[in-house]
């Protein structure tokens, strides 16, 4: 009885084990790619933030400039202009502001 089930529980035991060794290694690759997957969508969306974030500066940097030249300019009695400049500049500090709390997320 033992020369007939020996050999073929020996082998029943190699085919467990080659094919556990085989669902691990597909669990193993597919947790891998979905790692890589996460990793290149997150870096995506940095890029996205990024971008938004520089033309964020870009158009309050125009804004200034704006709000500068209308300062200087003879329509200084109007206070709805001053009004403006004021929203304006405070508009750009606080893009300045997000902008530098986004970098510093970045590097984290």
């Amino acid at each position: 009885m033992a020369l007939w089930w020996g050999p073929g529980a020996l082998l029943l035991v190699m085919v467990a084990y080659g094919l556990m060794r085989l669902a691990r290694l597909w669990i193993e690759e597919s947790m891998s790619a979905k790692r890589r997957q996460m990793e290149a969508m997150l870096d995506m969306l940095r890029q996205y933030v990024e971008q938004f974030v520089g033309a964020q500066r870009s158009a309050a940097d125009a804004l200034a400039r704006l709000a500068a030249s209308v300062e200087r300019s003879d329509s200084r009695e109007s206070l709805e202009h001053q009004q403006i400049i004021i929203g304006l500049k405070a508009m750009r500090e606080d893009v300045e502001r997000l902008n530098r709390r986004a970098g510093e997320h970045g590097k984290a």
